[in-house]
């Protein structure tokens, strides 16, 4: 298996236990912040959408030749990005934020597919990409919210 290949292979499990800790949960457990007493459920799914869909943008840019951040744009800022993601599910029903969830991963996964093998070694740009918002990111929210669920509760199991 190549690098890539192994990658998104993380990628897949990791994705996929985030979104099983997700299952079951209401409306009301989405608006909950409990992290930092700013954040919850909703502006973490926001937050992966958010950098899935950066990153796959990048990721397509590098595909033809590209720098992966367009002109001008500053992804260091990672701050602002966040915020910008979470109030842009403001309002949002669940199944909403799920639904972009679902459709930023496989615009990620076609990108990372469409990038030749060798741009994945160790240290190169899009492996260091897959690492800021692939599995080793998703396995810390996903244990952050499992933490929430058997400490607080959600309202549905």
């Amino acid at each position: 298996m190549s690098s890539r290949d192994d990658l998104i292979k993380e990628f897949d499990a990791a994705f996929q236990d985030f979104r099983s800790v997700l299952s079951g949960l209401t409306e009301h457990d989405f608006d909950t912040k409990w992290l930092d007493k700013r954040w919850g459920v909703r502006e973490i799914a926001a937050h992966f959408t958010g950098w899935l869909g950066q990153m796959a943008g990048g990721l397509e840019r590098m595909g033809r030749g590209e720098k992966p951040a367009l002109e001008g744009v500053d992804w260091t800022d990672v701050q602002r990005w966040n915020d910008t993601f979470a109030e842009h599910v403001k309002g949002k029903r669940v199944t909403q934020v799920l639904d972009e969830l679902e459709h930023a991963t496989n615009a990620f996964k076609q990108a990372a597919i469409r990038l030749p093998d060798e741009r994945y070694g160790e240290g190169k740009t899009a492996y260091r990409m897959f690492q800021a918002v692939g599995s080793p990111h998703l396995r810390e929210h996903t244990e952050m919210v499992r933490t929430w669920r058997d400490e607080v509760g959600p309202t549905a199991r």
